[in-house]
C-alpha cells in the first residue's frame, strides 16, 4: 500500500528541510565516504564504488543548490506572488538547466560513457531553431535516460520542456517546486487520468516548448513487453498486437497519452527519439560502470501537416513509428546491452 503524498505546506516546512539535512549530510560524510569506496574499490573492479560516491556526492552538491536556488526565486517573486510571471518561468527553467546538466555532466563524466546524436539532422534543425513546439516521444529503456532526453532538450536545444511525473516525486522538493513552477503535471498512474493532464499541459505551447512523453510507460523490460502485447489482445486490437511481437526491443506504445499531447496542440510538430548504448537495469549499470561507452541518440521529425487525421489512423502511424525506432535500436543496439533486469 503507498502512503498518500503529504499537502503542500507539509512538504515545504518538513520535508524540504529533512531532504537539505540529508543533502548536507552527504555532503559532510564525503571525505569518509571516498575513503571507504577507495579501499573497496579493489574488490569491485573498475573504481566503480569511488565512481558511485562520486556521482551521489556531486548529485547532493547541485541538488542543494538547485533547492537554495529555487527560494531564493521565491523570496524575489515577492514570497510566490510573482512566480508564474514570464520572467520568474525563464529564471526556474535556468535553474533546472543548471540542475540537469550538472547532472548528466558528472553522471556521464565518472561512467565513462560519451554521448552522441548520429543521423538526426532534420529533427536537430527543428529543435535548435525554437519557431515551433513540439511533442517527443522517447524510448524508454535504462537507468537515466529520462535525463539523457531532458538534457538533450534543455541544455543543447534550449527548449522548455512540459514533463508528466509520477505523484511520489513530490517529495523531492527540486522536482516538487520546479514542477508546479513550470506547468509539469504530477500523476498517480493508477488513479490518475494522465491523458487529461497531459492535454491541459499541450495546451498553450509556445514556440521553444517541448512536451516529452514516454509512451512506454516505463523501462523497457521482457516482462512489459509482454503483458503489452497481452494488453493489446484483451483489448481486440490484434493488428496492433501483431505489430508488437514484432518489436523486440521496445514495449508496445500507450497511445493515450501521445494522442492527446497531438490533439491539444495541432500545431506541433513530432520527434520521435530512439537510444542505445544506455545500461538496461542496475545490474547493466553497475557491470558497466566506468567502461569506455558511446550513448548514441537518434531522432525523427514528423511535421504537424504530416501527421494523420482521426485516432485510428493515428495509433497505426504511432505503432508504424515505433517499429522504426525498433529496427533501429536492433541495429545499432551494443552486444553488452542486455534487457533490463529489474
Amino acid at each position: 500500500m503507498t502512503l498518500p503524498i503529504p499537502p503542500k505546506l507539509v512538504r515545504r516546512l518538513v520535508v524540504a528541510p529533512l531532504v537539505v539535512v540529508l543533502d548536507l549530510a552527504i555532503l559532510a560524510l564525503s571525505p569518509l565516504l571516498a575513503l571507504v569506496a577507495v579501499l573497496a574499490s579493489p574488490l569491485a573492479g573498475a573504481w566503480r564504488p569511488l565512481r558511485v560516491v562520486a556521482m551521489g556526492v556531486a548529485w547532493a552538491w547541485r541538488h542543494l543548490v538547485a533547492m537554495l536556488s529555487c527560494l531564493a526565486l521565491w523570496v524575489a517573486s515577492g514570497f510566490g506572488l510573482r512566480a508564474c510571471t514570464p520572467r520568474m518561468r525563464r529564471a526556474h527553467h535556468d535553474v533546472l538547466s543548471r540542475y540537469v546538466s550538472g547532472v548528466n555532466g558528472s553522471a556521464t563524466r565518472w561512467a565513462g560513457v560519451e554521448v552522441r546524436v548520429c543521423d538526426s539532422e532534420p529533427a536537430e534543425a527543428a529543435l535548435a531553431d525554437r519557431e515551433r513546439p513540439v511533442i517527443v516521444l522517447s524510448r524508454h529503456a535504462g537507468e537515466g535516460d529520462s535525463v539523457l532526453v531532458l538534457h538533450a532538450l534543455l541544455c543543447r536545444y534550449g527548449r522548455h520542456p512540459r514533463i508528466v511525473l509520477h505523484e511520489a516525486l513530490r517529495l523531492d522538493p527540486v522536482l516538487d517546486v520546479l514542477g508546479e513552477r513550470l506547468s509539469y503535471r504530477f500523476v498517480d498512474p493508477r488513479g490518475g487520468d494522465t491523458e487529461v493532464e497531459i492535454a491541459a499541459m499541450s495546451r498553450g505551447l509556445d514556440g521553444d516548448d517541448a512536451v516529452l512523453i514516454f509512451p512506454e510507460g516505463g523501462n523497457f523490460s521482457a516482462e512489459r513487453r509482454a503483458r503489452g502485447i497481452e494488453r493489446l489482445e484483451r483489448a481486440g486490437y490484434g493488428e496492433e498486437a501483431a505489430m508488437a511481437r514484432e518489436m523486440e526491443h521496445v514495449a508496445a506504445p500507450r497511445p493515450g497519452g501521445a494522442l492527446a499531447a497531438i490533439e491539444a496542440a495541432p500545431d506541433a510538430d513530432v520527434v520521435f527519439v530512439g537510444h542505445v548504448g544506455i545500461p538496461a537495469g542496475m545490474g547493466s549499470t553497475w557491470r558497466l560502470l566506468g567502461a569506455a561507452r558511446s550513448v548514441r541518440l537518434r531522432m525523427w521529425l514528423v511535421g504537424a501537416g504530416e501527421i494523420p487525421a482521426g485516432e485510428d489512423a493515428r495509433i497505426d502511424w504511432l505503432f508504424a513509428r515505433w517499429q522504426t525506432l525498433d529496427r533501429w535500436v536492433d541495429a545499432h543496439q551494443p552486444a553488452s546491452d542486455a534487457v533490463g533486469d529489474a
